[in-house]
């Protein structure tokens, strides 16, 4: 999958917003949106992952790319609420976690040391993330560590975390 993934630290009316939009119309209002309020007024509530979010969810999680699971560090990336995902044309993803999600999810970044990462990046298996090497890894570690900011900021003032993907 090679789509762009970005981080939104929002209020709840957001989220409610587009819970109570179509599950269609969800991708558009944030492209339309969210992401031009964000980027241009609240710059300090976004995060731009680029390509980094398949490689640093897979190092995070099992391995694969799917949805789910409890661990905090499987909620960074997919885990948390899905809002969007369409099966048919992998066109979007939109996942939400909670403001005490996210306080976790900072928790667990927070004391993950390089050499760990290090090892679960390898641990990825070559037949579900073809693109594994040294300057992936060095790219996906940038990414991880930069985001550190942004969800310390997100936790200290209990925002809700929006992950969105789209080609």
């Amino acid at each position: 999958m090679s789509c762009l993934g970005v981080l939104f630290a929002v209020a709840e009316k957001e989220v409610d917003i587009l819970r109570k939009k179509s599950v269609d119309d969800r991708p558009e209002y944030i492209s339309e949106e969210l992401e031009e309020l964000y980027f241009e007024d609240y710059p300090e509530r976004t995060y731009e992952l680029d390509k980094s979010w398949d490689a640093m969810h897979r190092l995070l999680t099992d391995g694969t790319l799917s949805f789910g699971g409890e661990d905090p560090l499987a909620k960074v990336i997919l885990g948390g609420e899905v809002l969007y995902f369409d099966e048919d044309h992998d066109d979007y993803i939109i996942t939400v976690k909670t403001p005490d999600e996210v306080k976790k999810v900072y928790e667990a970044l927070n004391g993950l040391e390089d050499g760990e990462i290090r090892r679960r990046y390898f641990a990825i298996p070559a037949d579900e993330y073809e693109d594994k090497d040294e300057e992936d890894y060095e790219y996906t570690l940038e990414y991880l560590r930069d985001s550190l900011s942004f969800w310390r900021y997100a936790a200290e003032k209990g925002l809700w975390v929006l992950f969105t993907a789209d080609q």
